[in-house]
């Protein structure tokens, strides 16, 4: 659920970017999610008083995390990592190798790096690191605001075709 005043920023947000005539041309958004390719869910159907089948479930299920952006220019480099990302890790690992060498590359005049209000993110490291590296990011994004950034759909759609391929190979 959105808190009240979340629902007052999430208005106000896009607003203040109209009236500032930030535009979606130079704006860069990124974020990150992770897979686990099995996911437990087994649906059986059985004769009622019929004694359920014991399944074997892996113990240590398989789990990535994935890191990436994309913007009207293109796309960062799509990260895979298992680590537990600290705000280091963040900074060492997916800003220096994905989100610098974009930047230098595709936006070496002006740009807009958008990124959620998880801990990592907005940590002092990072915000140090962040200006240390010329990284025009926004600070005032609105919290639970995922519907503003569209690499969600691309997440959505990943988990979706990986899920499809997951199902098909338990068939075999």
């Amino acid at each position: 659920m959105v808190r009240d005043a979340n629902k007052v920023k999430r208005v106000a947000f896009p607003k203040e970017n109209i009236t500032n005539n930030y535009y979606i041309d130079n704006i860069i958004f990124t974020d990150e999610c992770s897979v686990q390719l099995h996911d437990n869910k087994i649906v059986i159907y059985r004769e009622r008083d019929s004694v359920a089948p014991v399944l074997p479930k892996p113990k240590h299920p398989l789990k990535v995390h994935v890191w990436a952006g994309i913007s009207r220019r293109g796309t960062t480099s799509f990260l895979v990592f298992e680590n537990i990302m600290t705000s280091a890790f963040y900074i060492d690992s997916l800003l220096v190798s994905g989100l610098i060498p974009f930047i230098n590359r595709v936006y070496p005049d002006t740009h807009r790096f958008q990124q959620d209000n998880d801990l990592k993110h907005t940590s002092n490291a990072t915000k140090d690191f962040m200006k240390q590296h010329n990284i025009n990011w926004w600070d005032n994004w609105p919290a639970v605001c995922p519907d503003f950034n569209p690499i969600e759909m691309v997440w959505s759609m990943m988990k979706s075709r990986l899920s499809k391929k997951s199902q098909g190979q338990k068939k075999i």
